[in-house]
Order: C-alpha cells, then structure tokens, then sequence
C-alpha cells in the first residue's frame, strides 16, 4: 500500500501538462477534444441507456442517483471537450486507458443503483449528499473554465496563476470539486461501488492535484505558499 500511494505521488498520469514524450503509445496522439469525448462517453451512454429503458421500474432513490451519474458525464463528454483551448494532444494510450476504465464504471456503478433499487429511503446523508455533489459539480466546472480562460492567455510555455474561486485556497480546485462530487454521491447511494469509485477517485486526483501543486511552484514566482495541494487549509 505505501509504495503504491508513493509511486503514485511521483509518477502522474501521463496526460495534459504530464504528457510523457518517449514510448510507443506516447508518441501516437490525438485531438484533445477527441480525447475526452471518445474516453469519458462510455460512462454517459452506458447509464443513460438504463435510464431511459429502466425509468419507469426506478424508485426516485435509484433514478436521482443514475441522473447525477449521468450529469457529470454529460459535462465531460459533450461540454467540457467544446471548451479545452490548447494545441495539446492527448496521448492514445491515455485515451484508451480511460475508455476502458469509463466503460468498467460506468457498467459498475449502473448495474449497482439498478440492483439496489428495491427501496425508497430519505436521510439526512443521502440529503448531504445531493447537496455535496451540486456544490462540488459547481466548483469542478468553474474551476475548468477559469483554467481554460487563463490557457487562451498564454504565451509560450509560461504559466498564469489560478487565483478565481476555491483557487484561492488549492492548487487543483478543479479537483477538489470533482472528489467532493463522488463524495456526495456516495453518501447519496450508499453502494460499495460508490465506495470503492470515491476512493479511487481521490487517490487518483489526490496525487495528481500534489503534482500539480508542485508543478506550479516550480513554474510561477512568488506561488502563494498559504494555498495547499486539494484540499483547503490542511498543507496537502
């Protein structure tokens, strides 16, 4: 377990700013906006599917819980690609890794809400949680889009800060949203595949979000060094 959490914090996924140049695959690269769409659809289409053939059979638990699946991958298939502005390719080992992964998941996490479909339940989690995911969905897609303002305002390779929103707290708010949607999700749902996705999720994006924070570090002067990693006022 620690040499996997290690070699996770000194080796991100090799894709946008932590492109690798050598292999095979790395050197095979496609549009960005390709990219996402083609890796992050499966994770749509696949619930979606269920959704419109299943949504007369959905206790409103199981049926809310497919729509935020669906919502997410709404934004990352057909909106946020529209948005990406950079000359960057994506690598095609990457991409195909992540179709994979989007596919697995989105499989999983369908079959889950559908198998657990048998009850009608309101909580003060499952309230928690709606309430989670809309707030972490809404600093996911703002925090895309001011990353995006500030790549139209590049020039070279030099690097603007980050400093709208829960930026002005860490280095990777995008981030931090996304992990504070699966959270909530999972409070919502309460599957083991909610479980096991939410804490794959802020492994994953938790290393990449340390990256990142020292990626900027070493690329912007005078960094703010109050601003943690991911997550607020904790130094990671």
């Amino acid at each position: 377990q620690h040499y996997f959490i290690q070699s996770n914090l000194s080796s991100p996924a090799p894709y946008g700013k932590f492109s690798k140049t050598g292999g095979v695959f790395c050197t095979l690269k496609i549009d960005s906006s390709i990219a996402w769409f083609l890796q992050e659809c499966p994770a749509f289409f696949i619930p979606f599917h269920n959704l419109c053939v299943r949504w007369t059979s959905l206790s409103w638990v199981s049926f809310l819980a497919l729509v935020m699946f669906c919502s997410h991958y709404f934004n990352r298939s057909f909106i946020y690609p529209l948005s990406i502005k950079t000359s960057r390719k994506a690598p095609l080992e990457t991409c195909i890794s992540a179709f994979l992964f989007c596919t697995f998941n989105g499989w999983l996490q369908s079959k889950s809400i559908i198998t657990y479909n048998d009850y009608n339940r309101v909580t003060y989690l499952s309230f928690m949680g709606v309430i989670l995911f809309l707030i972490g969905m809404y600093i996911n897609i703002a925090s895309d889009y001011h990353l995006n303002d500030l790549a139209k305002q590049r020039v070279g390779n030099q690097y603007l800060l980050p400093h709208r929103g829960m930026f002005k707290y860490v280095s990777a708010a995008n981030y931090f949203g996304e992990i504070l949607e699966w959270i909530g999700f999972m409070l919502f749902i309460q599957t083991l595949a909610a479980a096991w996705f939410c804490f794959f999720t802020s492994i994953f994006l938790g290393q990449r979000g340390y990256q990142t924070h020292r990626f900027y570090k070493e690329k912007i002067a005078d960094y703010p060094k109050f601003r943690s990693s991911i997550i607020p006022f904790t130094g990671f």
